[in-house]
């Protein structure tokens, strides 16, 4: 089982998640997939393929990076990192120390979201199946400015049918998404 973090941040900006990796003493090659970022360590070892092609990463020293974007107008996704390297520490330990920096350094940030504490004064923001990980979800400043001027966030995720719903229900507040 790997370890997953997620964050708030502006889609529009540079982002601080990649910044980090990218001044590692050991900095990934970047790999872009279709709605990812694929972070490979290569001095950690090879990349293995799945059969259709694309890269195993529960086998594969990577980390996937999904960056905010803006869906429907004026809905933001939540950013997630992924380490799904199984079991991280044993195949991979420098990419086990990279993902335990990394939890230190994002937990910096202000917790706006826990399925542990009854204390989530955004948690109205937080539309579709963001409030059901497990995982908490942290803010950068843009990503607090955001939540401070009512932005509404839904999670990578969720599908065009569950975006019509969450749509639907935002209308009923006087917020208006865009068909597509």
């Amino acid at each position: 089982m790997g370890s997953t973090y997620r964050f708030i941040a502006d889609p529009s900006q540079q982002s601080e998640v990649v910044d980090w990796f990218r001044v590692q003493p050991t900095p990934p090659i970047e790999v872009q997939a279709e709605r990812s970022l694929i972070l490979y360590f290569k001095e950690f070892g090879p990349l293995t393929h799945n059969s259709n092609g694309t890269i195993n990463s529960q086998a594969s020293p990577v980390v996937t990076v999904f960056l905010p974007r803006v869906r429907r107008g004026v809905l933001w996704t939540v950013g997630e990192v992924h380490f799904l390297a199984t079991p991280l520490r044993q195949q991979y330990p420098a990419l086990h120390k990279i993902s335990s920096a990394f939890s230190k350094w994002l937990t910096k940030q202000e917790c706006v979201f826990s399925n542990k504490s009854p204390n989530n004064q955004f948690s109205y923001y937080l539309e579709g199946s963001i409030r059901n990980y497990d995982t908490p979800v942290f803010a950068f400043e843009s990503g607090l400015r955001a939540l401070e001027s009512e932005n509404y966030f839904v999670a990578n995720g969720d599908n065009e049918a569950r975006l019509e719903q969450i749509c639907k229900f935002l209308l009923l507040r006087g917020v208006i998404c865009s068909d597509h």
